[in-house]
Parts: structure tokens; C-alpha cells; sequence
């Protein structure tokens, strides 16, 4: 059995990521409440609103979107309470701690972190059994995938419940089963950004031709069939079995794990290369808006 969608949505924190979970909720015919210091929040989620319904996401009735001066006048009666604020631990457990007395019976408390645990946002809380992380990838109403991750205490009720309220609304949510930093998108992001970084500040490439290489090369493939999916393709065509294929990927790319870059953080080189190479790209990426990244995204899912 499927749930519907949910009903009333709260979110805390509307800035790009928060924006973009209530447009995707408000396109299926949510009430959204949103609490953000910022008075073009809602005139921002709006607007990622309006795309959203352009690319075809949502059941065709739109919900309102308005902004709630406090996170217990947001969680009123909400379904599916949805937390993107900012990454830092204590306002995000303040507004946890706001949420006391406030949550629905059957609500599930989310966060959009992708730098802290459920655990440590959900400790001492009395709905600790219903907190999940729901890290989604930007732009929330067009990319399906939601990593979804429950907490130390997350009942499987909660889990499961969650699933379903995502699926509801058109998501793909993957359970990650380890509580860790990044969780597991941004983790392979930041090894990939790391040696584009990289490979751009020795001059081996312009950035523009490495995202051109990443999004018209690699990522083709990817968006098909992922990495571990890929393997299996070529390894099948040239008909090597799972051993083979392991004995093969070691030869290949041991030499190339050991000279990938390996450093911890970005020195003054690295640093100015990176500003160089997002300067270069310009505000909206190489001149393409959220709009038209939407669609391009939406068109490659059709």
C-alpha cells in the first residue's frame, strides 16, 4: 500500500535546497509552511515552483506556499517536516529543540544535512523514533534520487513510512545504512571534485573541457547504468567473469589510484585555481539557469 502525498509540509529553512523541497511538495498539492528570516523566501520557492510545474513534476493541483513566523506554527498538523538550514549543528538542533510539543503523531522530522547524523540532530528529543536525513541533490523537484538515512533510533515504521511519503511525491529514495559524513552522494562528489580540482591547477585541462568530458563523456554512461553497472557491461562484452573482471579493474587502475590526488584540503594554489576556473563559469554556471538545468535534467529522464 502506497500513502498519498503528504498533506501539510513544514520546512525550516528556505534558502536553495528548502526552496526546492517545497516547491516539490506544494507541485503535489501540499499545503507548505515555511519559516525563514528571509521575505523572498516564499517568492523563491515559488518561483522554483513555477519550474518545477513547467518540467511536468506534480499531481496537476498546486498547494500554497506561505510563510509562518515560528517552526511549532510550521509543524502544525504537517505530515512531512523537512529542516535545510544552514550547516551548523547548534541552530540545528535549536530548532529541534522548537519543535517540542508541536510534531503530529504519525509526522516525520527530516533533515537535508549532509554533514551531520540524524543521531546527533535527533538526541534527547521526544520524536527521536520518526527523524530521518532526506539529503536531496539540487534541484530537489527535478533530480528523483533522495538519500534517505534514519537515525540511531528511527523506528522501521518511520523508515518505511517515509519511503513511501517520498515515492509519493515522485522521489527515488535510496536508504543509505551507515550513519556517515556526506552519506554517499556527496562523498563520491567530493573524490571526483577533488581530482578535477586537481588536474585543472597542474594544467593538464581547462575547467570548462572537464565538465565537458564529465557531462557529455562519463557521466552518459553513468546516468544509464551506474559505475558498478558500467563494469558489468564491458566486462560481460569482453566475457570475464566476476573474478577476471576484479583481476582486470586491479591491473587497470591500481597505478592510476596510486597517482590520483590525495590531499586533504585545498592549498593557495589550489584554492586560487578553483576560484578561477567557478569565475570563469560565471554566476549561473556557464550562462545556464536553474530553469534550463532543470529541463535539460528532466528531458534526460524522458
Amino acid at each position: 500500500m502506497t500513502n498519498p502525498a503528504p498533506r501539510a509540509v513544514a520546512i525550516l529553512g528556505c534558502g536553495t535546497i528548502g526552496g526546492g523541497w517545497a516547491a516539490l511538495f506544494a507541485a503535489y498539492g501540499a499545503h507548505v509552511r515555511v519559516v525563514d528570516p528571509d521575505p523572498a523566501a516564499v517568492q523563491r520557492a515559488s518561483a522554483a515552483l513555477a519550474i518545477a510545474c513547467d518540467i511536468g513534476v506534480g499531481g496537476g493541483t498546486r498547494g500554497p506556499i506561505e510563510a509562518v513566523p515560528t517552526a511549532a506554527d510550521a509543524a502544525d498538523a504537517a505530515d512531512w517536516i523537512q529542516e535545510s538550514l544552514p550547516e551548523r549543528l547548534e541552530r540545528k538542533r535549536a530548532v529541534f529543540a522548537e519543535l517540542e510539543g508541536h510534531v503530529s503523531p504519525a509526522a516525520i522530522v527530516a533533515s537535508s544535512t549532509s554533514t551531520f547524523t540524524g543521531s546527533a540532530l535527533a538526541e534527547g528529543r521526544s520524536f527521536a523514533g520518526r527523524v530521518v536525513v532526506a539529503h536531496p541533490l539540487h534541484p530537489v523537484y527535478a533530480v528523483p534520487v533522495v538519500e534517505l538515512c534514519p537515525a540511531r533510533g528511527t523506528s522501521l515504521e518511520a523508515l518505511d513510512r517515509a519511503e513511501r511519503l517520498l515515492r509519493a511525491v515522485g522521489r527515488e529514495p535510496i536508504v543509505v545504512r551507515a550513519e556517515l559524513a556526506g552519506l554517499v552522494g556527496h562523498r563520491l562528489t567530493a573524490a571526483l571534485l577533488r581530482e578535477a580540482i586537481d588536474l585543472v591547477a597542474r594544467g593538464a585541462i581547462t575547467a570548462r573541457d572537464l565538465d565537458r568530458v564529465v557531462s557529455h563523456g562519463i557521466a552518459t554512461g553513468w546516468a544509464a547504468a551506474g559505475p558498478f553497472a558500467t563494469e558489468a557491461i564491458g566486462n560481460a562484452g569482453a566475457g570475464r567473469n566476476s573474478d577476471a573482471a576484479a583481476a582486470h579493474l586491479e591491473s587497470v587502475l591500481a597505478p592510476l589510484w596510486r597517482s590520483l590526488a590525495s590531499w586533504p584540503g585545498l592549498d593557495a594554489a589550489r584554492a586560487e585555481s578553483l576560484r578561477a576556473a567557478l569565475d570563469g563559469m560565471g554566476a549561473g554556471g556557464g550562462g545556464v539557469s536553474e530553469r534550463e538545468w532543470a529541463e535539460r535534467i528532466a528531458r534526460g529522464r524522458r
